[in-house]
């Protein structure tokens, strides 16, 4: 329709302007950009004009209340609820302009908290003056902490430049579909990714979910989580959503949804959509699910109160065509939708249920209270909840007490010959683990004691209606920070380790990846479901295959009945501003049935696997049916690459900027040194140099030439602080004993296809972006560089190993470590001569004899050796 309008513009234009036209009329999104946009520019500009005393984020969600209250009220302004004005926010501004008045003093704060928030028959002359304003309240129009604490002022240019920007020139409309650029209640998602710094949206691990895949992860969540409730098929189920009977309607209005790192509110807002059925939104059904249904957990302050705001409008967009007079104010979410971690909350077992029934009591009603009466139930239920946590804390703490008890006794224990047995390494471990547990109670509780601080967040008390009162939550949905454990503080990672048993590193030797913090989320989210609750998570990729994730997959796998488990590389709908590799995984508590099967896919046709081949300690592979029968065959009848030789990283600096392309007067202590992307089939092409001073095995010289001690001393106190530094030389290079190996077989680490190579020449040093066979032969060394450079092996490899960005994956030691391996190769007649008198289809053949793999089989796998998945 947009792009009609633009072609019945006056065909005299230029042509240049047409086109123009044409493509702003098929870029629906650009009028919600340029409003973030220009609300972040308003937010950075504003915290400068602030006193530069306050912390800079007090200053942030100080500015970002005004800004978000004022693109709300154009929602409302544009419905005709201010005064019946279109304009009403222009003209009011211009008065106070016009005036030299302060806008904020006396415009926004009378209309925010003398009007907006009052009864009418509560409201003074000033606030009558504004004329029918209806009484929305619901938290939006209350003073915020910081409005109380803080008397800030802003200069009056600072406001013009905002109602030029969001009054003025920001179009907005509640119409759902609306095609005329205007910014919809669904662009304000991009609100907390548009208004944070990158570098805070890496931290946080933060990015926008497309509209489109929200609905259709929830969507099928949904599906899984009622067709055994009513008793259907799933595909009953799906079809009747559209038009759901009353059965359905009920249990659809009756499902809890819970989404533990809520963001900016979009799986909160397409749970709504879809819990509330087809049709015109009806306000009593949009209330209920608003009030009662949803739930949401933020670490994030701003991220709560932008979930508020699109719920709000969710009310408001129910509300459409009412008089001002009719308009019931807007629900308060205070106990619905919490700031607070719901990772790392305090950890205790159930509540007594007098203590849940007070809970209720307090929470009950507060979604309809407004000022005093507000405040005070809130009061009530702070001391509710400071009193649950109590109790709660102190049952944990006795609860350990007798654990710990139990297992010093146990050991003190005398065997019948009298003897005292050590405690096992088991039993330590699980004594340390109570023990952390412990002083974080006794922490947590002496902050209560001490009330010093406002009452901490906890899920148990929080939301004790729906874990205790109804078991758990019937859906856990949302899109979980993804972290890197390397980017957590150390306490962090400490205190998740304790709590986590599926975040725990593996216990392996060498270099090994950390956790993603998603995988805490996963594992949290299981423990907050009902029995036959259903979560709905979009996590990395990568947890399919990450050595790091076995346990959370095992467990997944064999305890928990995975209903979709689907790599969304190639869906058109992930469409996210970020470079991720998203997977949608949809799991119910219940165990699963013997014969029970897991789509790969969001689509109700995708290919289907056995669960039971996943419910194992290996990777998921995320491939075809026939694919992954050739690979459970070659593993059940050949041995893993890494029984036999083990894959290493290459040689590590630890810092690069001291050892690579040094002085060329140093040219004569150099090596030419081997990066990942000069590393190809059979060959490498090495140009940067190396300083090595270390002798041909990498064992450190005892004194450094002075030429070299010159240079280096310069880096000497970074030297010494590297992770794997312990003494001895500070310029030694470690992870050598592989790289200076006689035979040596090298492949990059990040590539979009494995290719191996051999290094003839003893003075190549591959680096850590590099991984080494060190082969006892040059002739071992030939026959796995034609191995590994085989179509099918580099298919296998490709399978389970972990995605990157451009389209490339990370061989690391695991996923190439794992391809099968026939040690008939090595006096297989076709590669027994040089390297170079082998081609490809010589390699390809001998692999696929020695493998037996049929002409089918490698169909199968042919595909996968250069695509990503």
């Amino acid at each position: 329709r947009r792009l009609t309008q633009s072609l019945d513009r006056d065909f005299g234009e230029p042509l240049l302007a047409r086109a123009v036209a044409m493509a702003t009329a098929l870029d629906v999104d650009a009028s919600g950009r340029a409003t973030f946009a220009a609300l972040r520019s308003l937010l950075e500009d504003g915290a400068l004009l602030l006193p530069t005393r306050t912390p800079i984020h007090v200053r942030h969600e100080w500015l970002l209340v005004q800004l978000t209250r004022l693109l709300f009220l154009r929602f409302v302004e544009r419905e005709g609820w201010l005064n019946g004005e279109v304009t009403f926010l222009g003209n009011r501004f211009d008065a106070c302009f016009g005036s030299g008045k302060d806008p904020h003093r006396h415009l926004l704060a009378p209309l925010f908290f003398g009007t907006l928030n009052r009864p009418p028959t509560q409201r003074s002359r000033l606030a009558h003056s504004f004329g029918r304003i209806p009484f929305l309240n619901g938290g939006l129009f209350e003073p915020h902490e910081h409005e109380r604490r803080y008397r800030f002022a802003l200069p009056a240019d600072f406001w013009r430049r905002t109602v030029d920007h969001l009054v003025l020139h920001t179009e907005v409309t509640l119409e759902p579909n609306a095609l005329d650029g205007s910014v919809t209640p669904e662009m304000l998602g991009r609100v907390f990714e548009g208004v944070m710094t990158p570098q805070q949206r890496k931290q946080d691990g933060a990015f926008f979910t497309p509209p489109s895949l929200v609905t259709a992860v929830v969507r099928e969540a949904l599906v899984s989580h009622l067709a055994p409730r009513l008793d259907r098929a799933e595909e009953s189920v799906r079809g009747a959503l559209d038009n759901p009977d009353r059965a359905m309607q009920r249990a659809m209005l009756d499902t809890s949804v819970l989404d533990p790192a809520v963001g900016s509110g979009a799986f909160l807002i397409g749970a709504l959509h879809l819990l509330h059925g087809p049709g015109t939104p009806d306000r009593r059904r949009v209330r209920h699910l608003v009030t009662r249904r949803l739930h949401g957990v933020d670490r994030n302050p701003a991220a709560v109160r932008l979930t508020e705001l699109r719920l709000w409008l969710e009310v408001l967009r129910a509300t459409r065509g009412e008089a001002v007079e009719s308009i019931r104010p807007l629900p308060n979410l205070d106990a619905t939708i919490r700031a607070g971690d719901a990772l790392l909350d305090p950890v205790f077992g159930r509540l007594g249920l007098p203590m849940v029934r007070r809970l209720r009591l307090a929470q009950a009603g507060l979604a309809g209270r407004h000022g005093s009466a507000k405040r005070e139930r809130l009061r009530a239920l702070q001391r509710a909840e400071a009193s649950a946590l109590t109790e709660a804390l102190e049952e944990g703490e006795r609860t350990i007490d007798v654990q710990i008890r139990e297992i010093v006794a146990a050991a003190r224990a005398p065997t019948l010959f009298g003897e005292s047995v050590p405690v096992g390494v088991r039993d330590r471990r699980r004594l340390r683990e109570l023990h952390g547990t412990r002083r974080m109670l006794r922490r947590e509780l002496r902050r209560l004691q001490v009330g010093t601080t406002a009452v901490p967040f906890a899920m148990a008390t929080a939301f004790a209606p729906v874990l205790q009162g109804r078991g758990g939550f019937d859906l856990v949905v949302g899109n979980p920070p993804w972290v890197r454990a390397e980017a957590l503080p150390r306490e962090t990672r400490e205190a998740l380790a304790l709590r986590y048993r599926w975040w725990r590193s593996p216990r392996v030797q060498g270099f090994r990846h950390l956790p993603d913090l998603a995988i805490a989320f996963v594992e949290r989210s299981v423990d907050l479901l009902a029995p036959t609750g259903t979560l709905a998570l979009l996590l990395p990729t990568k947890l399919t295959t990450a050595s790091y994730a076995t346990m959370a997959r095992a467990a997944l796998g064999r305890q928990h009945t995975l209903h979709v488990v689907a790599d969304l590389d190639d869906d058109p709908r992930a469409g996210f501003d970020a470079t991720v590799y998203p997977l949608a995984l949809i799991a119910s508590r219940r165990t699963p049935e013997a014969a029970h099967t897991t789509r790969t896919g969001l689509a109700p046709d995708a290919e289907r696997h056995p669960q039971q081949e996943w419910a194992t300690n290996g990777p998921w592979l995320l491939t075809s049916r026939t694919a992954l029968r050739v690979v459970q065959r070659l593993r059940d009848q050949f041995v893993p690459l890494a029984s036999v030789f083990t894959p290493q990283l290459g040689a590590k600096t630890g810092a690069n900027t001291a050892f690579l392309d040094p002085p060329e007067s140093l040219a004569g202590w150099t090596r030419l040194a081997v990066r990942g992307r000069d590393v190809r089939a059979y060959c490498a092409a090495p140009e940067q140099r190396l300083l090595w001073p270390a002798d041909d095995r990498g064992e450190p010289w005892e004194r450094l030439p002075s030429e070299v001690a010159e240079h280096l001393r310069s880096f000497e106190a970074r030297l010494r602080s590297r992770t794997d530094y312990a003494g001895g030389p500070w310029w030694r290079i470690f992870r050598v004993r592989a790289a200076t190996a006689a035979h040596r077989v090298v492949w990059g680490d990040l590539a979009p296809c494995l290719e191996a190579a051999l290094l003839p020449n003893a003075q190549w040093i591959p680096l850590n972006s590099c991984y080494v066979i060190a082969a006892p032969s040059a002739h071992v060394a030939h026959v796995l560089a034609h191995w590994l450079n085989s179509t099918w092996i580099r298919a296998l490899a490709r399978l389970s190993a972990e995605p990157a960005a451009g389209g490339a994956v990370r061989f690391g030691a695991r996923a190439v470590g794992a391809v099968p391996w026939v040690s008939a190769a090595l006096t297989y007649p076709a590669f027994c001569p040089p390297p170079e008198a082998h081609t490809a289809a010589s390699s390809d053949e001998a692999v696929a004899e020695l493998l037996g793999l049929s002409t089918d089989d490698c169909a199968a796998l042919a595909s996968l050796a250069t695509r990503r998945r």
